[in-house]
């Protein structure tokens, strides 16, 4: 995996100034055309280089005018969007055979590190090597695009921060989110918090089902828009990071089944939802009821359901009612690409739940001088706030 290493090594240089001219190669394994839709001209590949492309053509472009390139996989299929990645580049001379052109990269993606990539993916012979880089890069050019000059976190995480399966994951979600904003109106001018991003890549890497990994990818969507990107879905990712994925099961069939509910409405649903022991298994898979029921305590103590099942009763369950609350559908919507207004009293709702599970940290810091003048501390606040 000598590729790998390449990157690895081109996001731990990136202070590292250029080399005065970058070496050009050939790239028998690419095809290029000027422009990134139907009507775009296919053009040769003379050679390649981090800088820059010089293509055979014999369409002019005035020199300095800055264009869209599309690089394919020579051979994909024209329906493969992920075997392809366009970048912007400016007309740097002419050629009696073709124009050269210079690479105008997206705010955010060192210099250095698209030599690296651009290197692997034309030096690179193995077809599954090949395909895995043009995905890896079109990753990074959309993360770049989204957090603009702030991607770094985000990148680092494609650069060996995480292992083989958890890179592969947050690939997947990156290039799922792509395809489901090219839909939107405006999907060019989408941004997000580049915290934001890093952390649902990172969180949603661990996921490990389809449904789960669904639920962060509609989550990273919902984080983007046309507007100021802000951090404030950054709640939702707290509250997401402890559902497993039999509880995200269960809180999706809720809000599903929750009338009102689904994407696009009102919060508050107006009849119970609840399940009968055998709807339950078919739902979960899993056959002993007393774990289910602890399920949905888990879920009613994060707040995403309104009832607390009732474990003190003798009597045999005859029915599960996984109403979800408020909060529980703005997670539900919002991992499903709702950009609504998060209400700042679920914000608060989601924080009380979460002191639960993730207590404040302790205030020793002020206590430190004591420990260093040799007194004893004084004594931390009782609960009463006495």
């Amino acid at each position: 995996m000598g590729w790998m290493n390449d990157l690895k090594r081109g996001l731990q240089q990136l202070s590292k100034p250029m080399q005065p001219r970058a070496e050009r190669r050939t790239a028998s394994s690419l095809a290029a055309r000027l422009g990134s839709d139907s009507a775009s001209t296919p053009a040769g590949i003379k050679d390649i280089s981090a800088s820059g492309i010089y293509m055979f053509t014999g369409k002019r472009l005035p020199t300095g005018e800055l264009i869209t390139l599309t690089l394919e996989e020579k051979g994909a299929s024209e329906n493969s969007s992920e075997h392809k990645f366009s970048v912007d580049a400016r007309v740097a001379r002419q050629g009696k055979d073709g124009i050269g052109l210079s690479f105008v990269l997206p705010p955010g993606l060192d210099s250095d590190l698209w030599g690296v990539l651009v290197r692997n993916i034309v030096v690179l012979t193995n077809r599954d090597q090949i395909a895995h880089m043009f995905r890896t890069l079109r990753t990074f050019l959309f993360v770049c695009r989204l957090c603009q000059s702030g991607a770094e976190e985000a990148l680092a995480l494609l650069g060996g921060e995480l292992d083989s399966n958890r890179t592969a994951t947050v690939v997947n979600m990156a290039l799922a989110t792509e395809n489901l904003l090219a839909s939107e109106a405006d999907a060019d001018r989408m941004r997000a918090h580049p915290k934001l991003v890093a952390n649902i890549l990172r969180e949603g890497s661990w996921a490990p089902d389809d449904l789960t990994k669904q639920l962060w990818t509609g989550l990273l969507i919902s984080s983007c828009s046309v507007n100021a990107p802000d951090d404030s879905n950054q709640i939702f990712v707290n509250l997401l990071i402890h559902v497993t994925p039999i509880q995200a099961r269960i809180l999706c069939h809720a809000c599903e089944r929750a009338k009102g509910s689904a994407p696009g409405a009102g919060n508050s649903p107006s009849d119970s939802v609840v399940l009968n022991p055998e709807e339950m298994i078919a739902l979960t898979g899993v056959y002993d009821l007393t774990r289910n029921a602890t399920d949905l305590a888990y879920l009613f103590n994060l707040g995403l359901i309104q009832r607390l099942f009732d474990f003190t009763s003798y009597h045999a369950i005859e029915g599960f009612d996984v109403t979800p609350s408020n909060l529980g559908i703005a997670l539900y919507k919002h991992c499903h690409g709702s950009r609504e207004m998060i209400e700042p009293d679920l914000v608060e709702s989601a924080n009380a739940h979460l002191l639960t599970f993730l207590p404040p940290p302790q205030p020793v810091a002020q206590y430190q001088n004591f420990f260093i003048d040799g007194q004893n501390p004084p004594s931390p606040p009782s609960s009463s706030g006495r």
